[in-house]
């Protein structure tokens, strides 16, 4: 009862225009029933103007279902409307963290499918199953006052078909919908994982076992909506049973007792809208299963609660102080104990460790994606709580292991549709980073449209991209998290370099590379969950900073 009683809460004055739909809609069905006995009265008995009657009946009836049908759809679009843009809302919100640890195809599934499924409730639910009791209810009282056999008949096969079937049906087609519902997340998970991991699937051979897997979770959904659908069809032929049985009960009382014939003629027809009340349970299960995963989704609270509105400058300090951390889906595994970071201004910073050490971690932390379980991070000497996100975020650069490429030209690419950069700007970070040449070579240069799926760009030159796009953007710190790990010497060369050139700030070097480590002034190595600085062995790490010790 608390999800339909929100999902009506939500509908918020919509309610009004759903109403409105229910009351078209009982009476669509009460015209329909007057025009059927209209028709049959006049084959027995002159009345005037019959056909006028008629065709009155017939356009008020039309035109009362077509309002139930549009003011439903229309409440429930712009319900699926205003649900759509509060779920993107809170994903901003709850971002970046929510999709460090969500599997991108569930928040797409959220998104597009189950806001789509919620529909079924507004649209084909709440009227039917009003418009459904309310005519129940009118028919008994009119059949019991026609005969009280009739009333009784009407009652019993009424709940039979509209309460009694759902009602044995529902849990065990809720259970399928959920089974059906998994299946389908797996589906979509293991379809996204097969097509952006195609080219590496397709150099180990491995695209047959992994379409094999693929099918082997569709087959296993088909069968779900196969039992479902049996389950749905041994409903549909219980209720038509219960049809043909009160009708050969409504028809024997008829012409025992001489009531009107038109008694049994009506009797079948009103069970157009108790029906859709007993096919309910099949198709409301789904909507109701993706409403309450809609509902978490919008009750999640965020990684990060931001409270500051302390103005930050650029960054002249950075300190971790006794930092512990355990990512929430590992509460029982901190990666990080005990550790200490202090960063100064114009410095660049190495990080090395081996894979799964929490380099990362760190600078995730450092951009407040969460907030450590012990310990404190300053930001020129105030607690980092003390800014809001915006302000930190404004003076912070990251230039991730995958870059990332935005539907859209290059300039938009480039500028994140910031219009105060000119493109004599934009052609200065390319040529720093060594793309002019290969983008004029485009037939539309800065304004070729560019995707991921469409690789305009070498994976050397897009990472180059990402870089410029960093550079052209003020910032006071600049994060490259493994930048040149997928590089060969020429791209990562290209990169440090510009780095070392045409960037200014403080720079935070993480990656396994010992030749990137040459663009920092110190390095240091985080193993259990501790930062040290670095035992370095091999060739001495070359100093190009500033305040390099």
């Amino acid at each position: 009862m608390s999800l339909l009683k929100r999902l009506l809460q939500t509908a918020g004055r919509l309610n009004w225009i759903l109403g409105a739909s229910v009351v078209a809609g009982i009476a669509a069905t009460l015209l329909q029933l007057g025009l059927l006995w209209g028709g049959f009265l006049v084959l027995f008995q002159p009345v005037a103007h019959w056909w006028l009657w008629l065709i009155i009946l017939a356009l008020a009836g039309g035109l009362c279902r077509f309002g139930e049908q549009y003011l439903g759809h229309l409440a429930a679009f712009k319900i699926l409307d205003y649900l759509r843009n509060l779920t993107y809302q809170k994903l901003l919100y709850l971002a970046p963290a929510k999709l460090d640890d969500q599997r991108q195809s569930d928040v797409l599934k959220l998104l597009a499918q189950d806001i789509a499924q919620i529909e079924t409730f507004y649209a084909h639910t709440l009227a039917p199953v009003l418009i459904g009791v309310g005519l129940a209810i009118g028919l008994t009282v009119g059949f019991w006052l026609a005969a009280p056999v009739l009333g009784v008949i009407a009652l019993v096969a009424y709940a039979l078909i509209g309460l009694i079937i759902p009602l044995t049906s529902r849990r065990h087609l809720a259970t399928l919908a959920q089974q059906q519902a998994q299946a389908d997340a797996s589906e979509q998970r293991q379809l996204t994982a097969l097509i952006t991991g195609r080219q590496t699937l397709q150099q180990y051979a491995a695209i047959s076992a992994r379409t094999a897997t693929l099918n082997q979770t569709t087959q296993a959904y088909w069968r779900v909506n196969r039992k479902r659908s049996l389950r749905q069809t041994q409903n549909a032929v219980g209720m038509q049973l219960v049809v043909i049985v009160s009708l050969a009960a409504v028809i024997a009382v008829v012409v025992t007792q001489q009531l009107p014939l038109i008694l049994a003629v009506i009797f079948p027809l009103t069970f157009s809208r108790l029906l859709d009340l007993g096919n309910l349970p099949g198709t409301l299960s789904g909507g109701l299963l993706a409403a309450r995963h809609v509902f978490a989704f919008l009750d999640e609270s965020p990684r990060v609660v931001e409270t500051g509105q302390a103005k930050l400058g650029p960054i002249q300090a950075v300190a971790l102080t006794d930092v512990a951390f355990a990512y929430p889906q590992r509460p029982t595994a901190p990666i990080l104990r005990h550790t200490d970071l202090r960063l100064r201004a114009g410095e660049r910073v190495g990080i090395v460790g081996p894979s799964g050490a929490g380099k990362s971690t760190i600078i995730k932390l450092i951009m407040r994606w969460y907030t450590p379980d012990q310990g404190t991070i300053a930001v020129n000497d105030r607690p980092i709580t003390t800014y809001s996100l915006d302000q930190l975020r404004q003076q912070i650069n990251d230039v991730p292991q995958v870059a990332q490429v935005f539907d859209g030209t290059l300039r938009e690419n480039l500028t994140l549709r910031v219009t105060a950069f000119t493109d004599a700007q934009l052609w200065q970070v390319l040529d720093w980073v060594h793309l002019t040449a290969a983008i004029r070579r485009l037939p539309d240069q800065l304004a070729t449209q560019v995707s991921r799926d469409r690789p305009i760009l070498s994976a050397g030159e897009v990472q180059r991209l990402e870089l410029a796009r960093a550079l052209l953007h003020p910032s006071s710190l600049l994060i490259l998290d493994e930048p040149t790990s997928n590089l060969d010497v020429v791209n990562e060369a290209v990169i440090l370099t510009a780095v070392q050139h045409h960037y200014s700030g403080t720079v935070i070097l993480v990656t396994h590379r010992e030749s990137s480590l040459a663009l920092c002034d110190r390095v240091l190595e985080l193993n259990h969950g501790q930062l040290r600085p670095r035992q370095h062995a091999g060739n001495p790490v070359e100093t190009k900073g500033k305040g390099g010790k």
